[in-house]
């Protein structure tokens, strides 16, 4: 806590010095307790980034759970305390139907065997 300069003027050069340090500790602590959100953030993203590099596949089920999950979360209300939240909500089911239209090419099968793969990324469609 910040002493008034006032306060400060009745001290001793020492404990004026003491005094400062003290208040600057505060400000320091309050500073470092602000950037721990950014330091869980960073922490998890780096961890889904060594995960994605070590080659973990996210299939199209675990997108449809993902997908399921934020939807009902929506519905239920609780993204709605947080504008922030509900932010994040909105964007994570973007990029997941971002990914699932990607990576699941649209398959046409005869006789269980795929004869046609369209994908829509590239707008191209490959007969076999």
């Amino acid at each position: 806590m910040a002493y008034r300069k006032k306060t400060l003027r009745t001290m001793s050069p020492t404990a004026r010095k003491v005094a400062r340090l003290m208040g600057e500790q505060v400000s320091i602590a309050l500073r470092l307790k602000n950037l721990i959100p950014d330091i869980q953030r960073l922490d998890l993203d780096s961890k889904a980034l060594d995960t994605a590099k070590s080659g973990f596949d996210l299939s199209d089920n675990d997108a449809w759970g993902l997908q399921c999950a934020i939807i009902h979360g929506q519905q239920s209300g609780y993204y709605n305390d947080n504008e922030d939240n509900k932010a994040w909500a909105e964007n994570m089911l973007a990029r997941i139907r971002a990914f699932r239209e990607r990576f699941d090419p649209i398959q046409w099968e005869q006789d269980n065997e795929v004869h046609a793969v369209h994908d829509p990324v590239s707008e191209t469609t490959t007969i076999e």
